[in-house]
């Protein structure tokens, strides 16, 4: 399921950070550097890029139908991050934006594997939801 990407760098607005701010923006562009999304799910992302980044750097993913969603950097393995969203995407969200994966072959049986991977991360977002919800009732 690998999509195309690219970061660019985002302009100051007036905050005190250090660190460069970046975007990442899925589809082929020719206006940033390169990226490939090779997993993408409700809490997170797969990256693979050329462009050295830190654990603990932050960063924002234009997804289609959520928007901007920050997140950080919590791993990486050469050009290969791991990356957790700060919160959990809606699932139509994963969805849309997976509509712009290559396409899979249609002769290929779909992946039971794939499919509980999916099931585990709704129930992962889910189990996220309710943890929040929990947590602001029992403040009161």
């Amino acid at each position: 399921m690998p999509m195309l990407a690219h970061f660019h760098e985002l302009e100051p607005n007036g905050d005190r950070r250090r660190s460069p701010r970046r975007a990442l923006r899925l589809g082929a562009d020719n206006g940033g550097e390169a990226v490939t999304v090779h997993d993408l799910s409700l809490t997170g992302a797969l990256i693979e890029t050329s462009v050295p980044m830190l654990v603990g750097a932050i960063f924002e993913i234009d997804l289609p139908v959520a928007g901007k969603v920050e997140a950080e950097i919590v791993w990486n393995s050469g050009e290969y991050y791991g990356c957790q969203f700060s919160f959990p995407i809606a699932p139509s969200a994963l969805s849309a934006a997976l509509l712009q994966a290559e396409p899979r072959n249609s002769d290929v049986a779909p992946d039971p594997l794939a499919e509980l991977r999916e099931l585990s991360a709704e129930v992962e977002r889910l189990s996220w939801k309710m943890d929040h919800a929990l947590r602001r009732l029992t403040k009161k």
